[in-house]
């Protein structure tokens, strides 16, 4: 069976690259690479859900534990799909160092989402616009909207003198805008907007007045409305994309684990999102730490709660909505954001540093990041300001970052450590998986066609059945189960064929399980264990002649 091609790492892909890298990938490895379709996006687009798993093995991969992964949930975060798309190509080639991943889709089913935002990320891709999630540009009276006004193919700034305008020129740069001091009385000074058109302007005074989708401020968990937290939508997974994603997380229990691909200043964010890590449970709080430190170690990214995730000199983080603390709180589960860089990064900036800077001396990370684009040409990330007769506003200057340049890492560290790092902090995790087995299985004639029947569970995995000890207070999270499978001609003569047994933790066996049976001389008995988390297990006895 030919190997899928590596993905690429010196461009961000378009959602058609995307689709036919994907679809690429399934045909060369069908029987572990399935793509399912999660949702529509509001454009049309196709929202893709790779299925990653050995489909030869008989067991039904629904019922295996699941490791669920997603992406480029805010628009200009693409790198997050080509994390996924590395993540996929590494387990389907069995290039996971330390992790026999062959072996491994086996026993475990890996969702990946490489992309749920299309729309949002083609239009961060195609015009260098400014977006989160999705943008719903007004046309109201005096409303500025979006649009390419010199007709050169990207959406960027406009800027424009004005005696009263926030901004003036770096005095290192004069391509850089940084905001003006309050005591700032002599020079030239500029109001900057968003290049666009005026929507029935009236000569008066105007504004950007869109509304901003940010679909992870859309998750239930701690949801406050849209004027407490920015972008949380009209309800929790308000959303099409959210929603989708939702109804295919519910209706698939077996998820033990989750990671989020995000783009920003490197980090490895855990919860809480807001509040206090003395939210957390402290068993489950040792958990998270364990793993994230490997996460942290695997990627040379430091390991943050949310709410620290944030410069030295601002309050500390509070996210309503957040992914996070979704997967935590509601779903019980060890989830982790991997924050990948931006451009400071790109440019040599630690995250440490830029976290450490005083405000004034973070102006200073802009020249980091001109030298970045100067050192990077091919990659047009910066368009020199030029003068534009605009149709209504006159004279303005049109020039600065294509938006989407700024919220990502360099291709390099992405290539050689981030992506292969996540990668193997995924693999890692997902081994880790609870995994039921009949450690024993006894079947011994007592009398006359009477037979005894003894067996005991086993989870042999690192992560208990029920994943967390928040877990175990989730309604929706069912015990383990064990069940006696025989024919109709088996009477059962103790107690029933069904049992529900508690949780398993690592390593854990339960005490003897007991059946007696009245059968025939080479019947055969089964005995299977359930659980959610922790796949099916059966074994069978053949009863003695």
């Amino acid at each position: 069976m030919p190997a899928p091609a590596a993905p690429q790492f010196d461009h961000w892909y378009s959602y058609d690259e995307m689709s036919q890298y994907l679809r690429g990938v399934e045909a060369a490895c069908g029987d572990r690479c399935r793509l399912n379709v999660l949702g529509k996006t509001p454009e049309g687009r196709e929202i893709w859900l790779a299925e990653v798993t050995d489909r030869t093995v008989d067991a039904d991969p629904d019922a295996r534990p699941a490791f669920f992964v997603h992406a480029n949930i805010h628009a200009k975060e693409l790198a997050g799909t080509t994390s996924s798309l590395k993540l996929i190509h590494d387990l389907l080639t069995n290039s996971v160092e330390g992790v026999d991943t062959m072996e491994l889709l086996r026993r475990v089913v890996f969702y990946v989402i490489p992309r749920l935002n299309p729309d949002g990320a083609e239009f961060a891709l195609s015009t260098g616009g400014e977006i989160r999630s999705r943008i719903e540009e007004a046309r109201e009276p005096n409303c500025l909207y979006q649009h390419d006004v010199d007709g050169d193919g990207a959406i960027v700034s406009m800027r424009i003198e004005r005696p009263d305008g926030e901004y003036r020129a770096h005095p290192k740069d004069s391509r850089i805008l940084i905001p003006r001091e309050d005591d700032d009385h002599e020079g030239v000074f500029y109001a900057v907007y968003p290049e666009g058109l005026i929507a029935d302007w009236d000569g008066g005074e105007f504004r950007h007045c869109a509304r901003s989708h940010d679909f992870n401020r859309n998750w239930p968990a701690n949801w406050h409305q849209e004027h407490e937290q920015g972008g949380a939508g009209d309800f929790p997974f308000s959303e099409p994309e959210m929603r989708a994603l939702a109804d295919f997380v519910y209706s698939h229990q077996n998820i033990f684990g989750i990671l989020g691909f995000h783009c920003g200043s490197s980090a490895i964010l855990m919860p809480p999102s807001t509040g206090s890590v003395d939210d957390i449970n402290r068993a489950d709080l040792k958990v998270f730490r364990k793993l994230g430190e490997r996460a942290a170690k695997l990627t040379k990214l430091k390991l943050l709660p949310t709410v620290d995730y944030r410069s030295a000199d601002a309050p500390q983080v509070s996210l309503k909505g957040h992914s996070a603390d979704w997967g935590y709180q509601h779903l019980g589960l060890f989830h982790f954001e991997i924050e990948q860089g931006n451009v400071y990064n790109a440019a040599g900036v630690p995250t440490e540093e830029i976290f450490a800077a005083e405000a004034e001396k973070r102006h200073e990370f802009m020249v980091d990041a001109m030298r970045y684009h100067e050192e990077h040409p091919e990659y047009e990330m910066f368009i020199d300001w030029h003068e534009f007769e605009h149709p209504q506003l006159g004279k303005v200057e049109i020039g600065g970052w294509k938006k989407y340049w700024m919220i990502n890492p360099a291709f390099k560290e992405l290539r050689e450590r981030i992506a292969p790092g996540a990668a193997q902090f995924i693999a890692e995790y997902a081994a880790q998986h609870p995994h039921l087995a009949i450690s024993d299985l006894e079947a011994d004639a007592v009398g006359d066609g009477i037979y005894r029947v003894r067996a005991r569970v086993m989870n042999r995995g690192a992560l208990p059945t029920n994943i967390s000890e928040r877990g175990k207070v989730l309604r929706a999270l069912k015990p383990v189960t064990v069940e006696l499978v025989a024919g109709e001609d088996v009477e059962v003569l103790s107690r029933g064929r069904h049992r529900s047994i508690s949780h398993l933790a690592p390593h854990q066996r339960t005490e003897e399980l007991e059946w007696f049976v009245h059968a025939e001389p080479g019947t055969t008995l089964t005995v299977t264990a359930a659980s959610q988390k922790g796949g099916v297990a059966e074994r069978s006895a053949v009863l003695d002649q």
